[in-house]
C-alpha cells in the first residue's frame, strides 16, 4: 500500500523544510491517533519545531489539514490530467482501471482522516467550505472521467445508453469504498494484490455494461 511520503530536507529554504515536516508530522499523528486526540502542540513536538511556526505556515488548523490532503493526492491528479490522452489507446477496461488503482491509493490515504474529520463537526465545516470556495473535491475527477467515457463513446468503444456521469461516481464510489472496508475491518493490511483484484473486478463488472451491444454479440460468439 501507498503510505505518505516522509518531509524532504531542504536546508537552503528552511522555511519550506519546516512546512513540510508539520504536514508529514500530522499525517503520521493522523494515522496513529486520529485527529480528536491530535492538537497543534501535538504536531509541532512531533515536527520538531515550535507551535508559532505552525500559525506561520497556516492560519489555522483547518489550512493544514487542507495541505495534507493535497499533499497525500500522490499521482491521481497526474492521472486524470493525463486521461483525455489515452481516449481511442488500450481498452476502455485498462485506462479505466489505472484510474481507479490511482484513485484508491489516494482514498487509502485520505479515509482515516475523513473518519476522523467528523468527530469535529467545526472543523469539519471549515475544512468543507475551504475545499467548496477552491473547487476541490470529487466533482473534478467525476467531470474528467466522465468526459473520457463521452469520447469513447463517439468512437463507438462505450455504449450510447450509458451514462457516464453515473458510471464515473459508481467508480470513485468503489475506491472509497474498498479503502474504507480495507481500513475498517483489515486495519489497511488487506494485501495490494488483493485489493488491485477487487479494483480490476470492479472495472470489468462496469466494462461489461458500457460495451456496446454488438460488440458483446461477438464477444459472446467468440467463446
Amino acid at each position: 500500500m501507498a503510505r505518505p511520503a516522509a518531509a524532504r530536507v531542504n536546508p537552503r529554504f528552511p522555511g519550506l523544510d519546516q512546512k513540510e515536516k508539520l504536514i508529514a508530522a500530522t499525517e503520521r499523528l493522523l494515522s496513529s491517533q486520529g485527529l480528536g486526540c491530535v492538537t497543534t502542540r501535538d504536531i509541532a513536538r512531533a515536527a520538531k519545531v515550535a507551535e508559532g511556526a505552525l500559525y506561520h505556515h497556516f492560519g489555522d488548523k483547518a489550512e493544514l489539514i487542507l495541505s495534507v490532503v493535497l499533499h497525500q493526492l500522490g499521482d491521481f491528479p497526474d492521472v486524470l490530467q493525463s486521461l483525455p490522452l489515452q481516449v481511442g489507446q488500450n481498452t476502455v477496461e485498462k485506462n479505466l482501471a489505472r484510474v481507479l488503482e490511482s484513485a484508491f491509493a489516494f482514498h487509502f490515504r485520505m479515509a482515516p482522516l475523513v473518519c476522523s474529520l467528523f468527530a469535529d463537526q467545526e472543523l469539519l465545516a471549515r475544512v468543507r467550505n475551504m475545499m467548496n470556495e477552491r473547487s476541490m473535491g470529487p466533482g473534478r475527477s467525476t467531470s474528467v472521467i466522465s468526459a473520457y467515457l463521452r469520447a469513447e463513446q463517439q468512437l463507438g468503444r462505450v455504449a450510447n445508453a450509458a451514462e457516464p456521469e453515473t458510471v464515473a461516481g459508481l467508480m470513485l464510489a468503489a475506491s472509497f469504498n474498498t479503502a474504507m472496508c480495507d481500513h475498517f475491518f483489515h486495519g489497511g493490511s488487506a494485501g495490494e494484490a488483493k485489493v488491485h483484484r477487487q479494483l480490476r473486478d470492479a472495472v470489468r463488472a462496469l466494462v461489461v455494461g458500457l460495451e456496446p451491444k454488438n460488440e458483446g454479440r461477438r464477444a459472446r460468439e467468440k467463446r
